[in-house]
């Protein structure tokens, strides 16, 4: 019993058909998955600009308070400094004759 020319011209075109229906269906998986991989690497470089943006920011931020903390020592240095002036001109213990003193002598 042979098939007949229509039954095997019909598997062949079948045969045909699945063939390309694979093949379709991996381009088609494969331009998915470009796509996605396109738009994960979109994300990515916003996050990586956005961690760049705040490490910016954190070293500004981290000057300012570096340059307000070397201010703020500065200042406790001369307020140190000029009590020990005062201590140091204290005539009889009165501390305001002293402070009236050295304000005066310090003045132009």
């Amino acid at each position: 019993m042979k098939p007949s020319l229509s039954i095997a011209a019909m598997l062949l075109l079948l045969g045909a058909a699945v063939f390309c229906a694979q093949r379709w269906g991996r381009e088609a998986g494969r331009a998915a998955c470009a796509a996605q991989v396109s738009e994960v690497q979109g994300v990515l470089r916003r996050q990586n600009q956005a961690l760049n943006a705040m490490r910016e920011e954190g070293a500004r931020r981290s000057a300012r308070v570096r340059q307000a903390q070397a201010a703020a020592q500065a200042g406790q240095a001369d307020a140190q400094a000029a009590a020990a002036r005062i201590l140091a001109l204290q005539p009889e213990g009165d501390a305001c004759r002293a402070a009236e003193a050295l304000i005066a002598s310090e003045m132009p």
